[in-house]
This record gives structure tokens, C-alpha cells and sequence, in this order.
């Protein structure tokens, strides 16, 4: 248990010590912020998923893509340098080195989370329109972890089959895919059947749910009053995806991770 306790404290202090988490993970969806922001005030309305209350949903689930990234490299830069070979005469099992990587990073998911809000929150004010309550705040942060955990887990799964010249170029694709197919800036609601593709994955139905949170609106709307997310039979189906891709997301990379133990260990 001690070793354990110092290998996730090993752990974080690599995050932190590491200057691209603050440029990617926190940074990068900063800016976004800010700049689809400024084009939804701009826009003058015509695209709802520009407003704070949607934007916010979407740029959390994106950010998560780049947590990702960061344990994805963390971990196949410690199996490629033997760091790993050597712990491996520990007592610690799979399990305990897989939370090793997964506690760390979910530190730095929930931190994204917070900063997103509340810097959402300071845009606002300077642009202008709605913001979502200090309760719904709180929820939305709830709400977004189990897209924050499948991020992670997968994260650990390329980490641990791919070695850290790959991963990084696997896990780019994949935040790609997240926030085109996630919605996270394009409204997906006004796209028909490239929506209904959009639902069995689990970015958009993770958004779609924290847009309920928040009491965004729709775009198009077309209905006076503008028709806001409600719980209906999209965001319960949502559940599904999610549901599915956080279990197999789990299950292949403690799989992947035991594996590569029993193979580096002969």
C-alpha cells in the first residue's frame, strides 16, 4: 500500500513537473473558450452552441481528450525507459499500478472542470448572456466524470500497447473525433443523420447530458420560447454508449496492462 502511495505521488509530480499539461490541459481549452466565445457574440445569437451554456459542456468533454494524451505518453515513456520492469518487484499488482495512473489524472480532469467553469463564468461577464447556476456547476462536474474516466482509461490502454513515439499520434485522432463527433462546436442538434451516428459513441451523449445540466438551448431552435435540452429519449439512450465504453475502456486496459507485466517480467 506504501508503495502504491508513492507511486501515485510519483505520478503527479511528473504531471505537474511536465510543461505541456499546463499548455494542453488546461491552456489550450481555455483559449477555445474565449474564442468561440467571441464568435458567439458576434454571431448576434444565430448559433446557439456559441452560448456559455453550451459551450461549457463541450469544451470539459474536449479538454478530457487531452488528460488522455497525457497518461497515454506518461505511460509508455515509463515502459519504453524500464521504469515500470523495475517496479515490478514490488508488491504492488495491475490493479494498484492502473489507479497509479488513473488518481493523478482524475486530480487534473476534475481540476479542467473547475477552471472551465468558472473561467466560462468570467467570459460571461465581459461578452455577456446567461450562465448556469452555482448548483448546476457542481452537478455538471459530477455529471462529466464518467466521460473524465473513460478518457483516462484509455489513455492507460494506448500507454500500455503502444510505445511513446505511437500514442501520441493514436491519441491526436482521437481528440479529433471527440470534438467533432462530441459536438462540442458544431451543433449536431441541426445535422440529422450525422447526429444519430453522433449518439452511439460516447462524446456527444456525454455533452448532451451536460447541456441538460445547464439548461442550454438548441440550435436551431425555430420554437418561441427557444426549445432548451431536456431529459428525453436521446440523453437516456445516452446512457448506453457511455455505459459500455467506460466498462470495455476499464476492462482492456487493466487486460493490456497485465499483459505487458507478465510479458516484461519473463
Amino acid at each position: 500500500m506504501r508503495t502504491a502511495r508513492a507511486f501515485i505521488k510519483r505520478n503527479i509530480l511528473e504531471i505537474l513537473r511536465d510543461p505541456l499539461q499546463y499548455i494542453f490541459c488546461l491552456g489550450f481549452p481555455v483559449v477555445m473558450i474565449v474564442l468561440f466565445s467571441v464568435i458567439g457574440k458576434y454571431a448576434d445569437g444565430m448559433d446557439d452552441v456559441f452560448n456559455a451554456k453550451a459551450l461549457i459542456p463541450g469544451m470539459i468533454m474536449f479538454s478530457f481528450t487531452f488528460v488522455m494524451l497525457s497518461v497515454a505518453l506518461l505511460t509508455s515513456k515509463d515502459r519504453t525507459s524500464a521504469f515500470l520492469i523495475r517496479l515490478y518487484t514490488s508488491p504492488m499488482r495491475t490493479v494498484d499500478f492502473v489507479l497509479g495512473y488513473t488518481v493523478p489524472c482524475l486530480v487534473v480532469g476534475v481540476g479542467q472542470e473547475i477552471i472551465c467553469i468558472a473561467f466560462g463564468w468570467i467570459v460571461s461577464l465581459i461578452v455577456g448572456g446567461a450562465y448556469f447556476s452555482f448548483g448546476a456547476a457542481l452537478l455538471l462536474i459530477v455529471g462529466m466524470l464518467p466521460m473524465l474516466l473513460i478518457c483516462i482509461f484509455l489513455g492507460v490502454l494506448f500507454g500500455s500497447v503502444l510505445n511513446d513515439k505511437a500514442a501520441p499520434g493514436i491519441t491526436s485522432v482521437i481528440i479529433s473525433a471527440a470534438g467533432i463527433l462530441g459536438g462540442a462546436w458544431m451543433p449536431l442538434d441541426a445535422m440529422g443523420g450525422f447526429e444519430t451516428f453522433c449518439r452511439v459513441l460516447p462524446f456527444y451523449p456525454s455533452v448532451y447530458i451536460g447541456r441538460i445540466i445547464t439548461g442550454a438551448v438548441h440550435t436551431p431552435t425555430g420554437a418561441e420560447p427557444p426549445a432548451v435540452y431536456a431529459f428525453d429519449s436521446v440523453a437516456a439512450l445516452g446512457f448506453i454508449p457511455i455505459a459500455v465504453v467506460l466498462v470495455a475502456s476499464v476492462v482492456l486496459a487493466v487486460v493490456a496492462f497485465r499483459h505487458n507485466m507478465k510479458s516484461d517480467k519473463k
